[in-house]
């Protein structure tokens, strides 16, 4: 059935069958990046690399890819000093905060020139090179945190967790700076190409719904009032209570992982909008046979969503035969 839902036409531009191997969030498959001597620091700072590696999504056979590959771009352009780390017996680890500059609203500074700061010319340099050398092959999206993850890269997260508790009005303050940050970050990804943004709300689901309702919805509202391109809303862990509030978000599409009863879930969310899924524990596609993940796809797509999400590659690493598996089960399905 055709929609005017823009990210349903979206996935149906670059469906290649049944369901669309449509992933929404950063994918590194990393036995591939290893045996192509691509320094994991490399893609996560260097243009030339992180263009190879997210072109990688494509080979595989996916109708997307997705930039940046970590969630820490955006707390370094508000001051936050990240570290690099050169892995830990031979498997590579993400970089992490070593400083977190904000205790209040106005230890928040915007910069003018976004694009201009951190990581961001090489992130917006590789969208940009993905546009114009493998634009047919799919498309290409932004992640980005939400308000409470981003203030937990920027804050301390024991601290903001108090703070919604004792401080409401300091935490809106808050999120109110940090929503006009990402907007305004939202239309540098737009200049430079993106079709679709995912907003992931990581810590949104660590608080009640009440105080969701109260301290944190109006702000994702304004992130998601524009429409300029799809944008998806996803919330870690079980956050079975949050999807009333996540359909008040008014997304074109949403987002659960695997700790969501996610039937539940698929009864409760209309069927115009599209729903993903995260398919299988973190070690499935290291571990799990080819035919396994087959069935496990199949199982997930049964169940009425538009399509279902790799489990997170970073230990142990998927093998690329279970990759290839997992793709191929999308593709194949028959419903």
């Amino acid at each position: 059935m055709k929609t005017n839902n823009p990210l349903v036409q979206l996935m149906e531009k670059y469906q290649k069958g049944n369901k669309p191997a449509f992933h929404i969030g950063p994918f590194l498959p990393l036995v591939c990046i290893r045996e192509r001597g691509l320094p994991f620091n490399d893609i996560l700072k260097d243009s030339q690399a992180m263009t190879e590696a997210a072109l990688m999504s494509f080979e595989f056979g996916f109708e997307s890819t997705v930039l940046p590959f970590d969630l820490n771009v955006e707390a370094e352009i508000l001051g936050a000093e990240v570290k690099y780390h050169q892995g830990f017996d031979g498997h590579p680890v993400y970089p992490t905060i070593a400083d977190k500059p904000v205790a209040t609203v106005d230890d928040i500074k915007i910069p003018n020139a976004i694009a201009e700061k951190g990581r961001m010319p090489a992130v917006l340099k590789t969208i940009r090179s993905i546009k114009a050398c493998a634009q047919d092959k799919g498309a290409v999206g932004a992640f980005v945190p939400g308000p409470f993850a981003l203030a937990g890269q920027v804050m301390d997260m024991d601290e903001l967790f108090l703070m919604t508790l004792k401080k409401p009005e300091a935490t809106r303050e808050i999120f109110e700076r940090l929503t006009e940050f990402i907007i305004n970050l939202k239309e540098v990804y737009i200049r430079a190409g993106i079709d679709f943004m995912m907003v992931w709300e990581g810590a949104g689901a660590a608080i009640s719904p009440k105080a969701f309702r109260k301290l944190l919805l109006p702000y994702m509202q304004d992130i998601f009032k524009s429409k300029k391109v799809p944008q998806i809303v996803s919330l870690s862990g079980s956050s079975d209570k949050f999807i009333e509030l996540m359909l008040a978000c008014n997304p074109d599409g949403i987002a659960l992982d695997e700790e969501c009863d996610i039937q539940k879930a698929r009864q409760l969310i209309p069927a115009s909008i599209p729903l993903f899924s995260g398919c299988g524990g973190y070690d499935m596609l290291a571990n799990a046979t080819p035919v396994a993940i087959t069935e496990k796809v199949k199982r997930y797509l049964d169940m009425g969503f538009t399509t279902v999400l790799l489990p997170a590659d970073i230990y142990p690493p998927a093998r690329i035969e279970n990759i290839e598996a997992f793709v191929r089960a999308i593709h194949e399905y028959a419903g």
